[in-house]
């Protein structure tokens, strides 16, 4: 008769095991302003962004870049855990160039901060590498 006591206590304990490890892949969400930058062979990229998240970690955004000139860009991206991706499209309009970035990093947590690797493709310089963060 004890057995299925014992059973329902070791079912319980695997179900809250379980629970709190799901607990830790729960992705953190991009949304509302953030400040950002990307540094571009040695260049630093100021600007800020406006996050707008969608289903299941998706988000959408809009960076403006002001420095060292104005850079527009649209993005899409998601989040699963604390794993970030991101492709955008971007317009400089001080270079009077276009062009492609996709990021990968991680984000913290509460979703404050991002920080990662870059893979540019631009139309004035071609392929390149760089390092990205979003901040409050």
């Amino acid at each position: 008769m004890e057995l299925p006591v014992v059973a329902r206590l070791v079912a319980g304990v695997a179900f809250a095991a379980a629970t709190a490890g799901a607990a830790r892949f729960v992705a953190a969400d991009l949304k509302g302003d953030y400040n950002v930058e990307f540094t571009v062979e040695g260049t630093s990229y100021t600007g800020t962004a406006k996050t707008t998240p969608g289903a299941k970690g998706a988000f959408t955004a809009k960076f403006d870049f002001t420095s060292p000139s104005p850079i527009s860009a649209d993005a899409t991206g998601k989040t699963a855990g604390d794993s970030l991706t991101f492709e955008m499209k971007y317009v400089d309009n001080g270079r009077n160039c276009t062009g492609t970035v996709q990021g990968r990093g991680t984000v913290e947590k509460d979703g404050n901060k991002a920080s990662g690797a870059l893979a540019v493709n631009d139309s004035c310089g071609g392929e390149t590498s760089g390092s990205f963060r979003l901040y409050r």
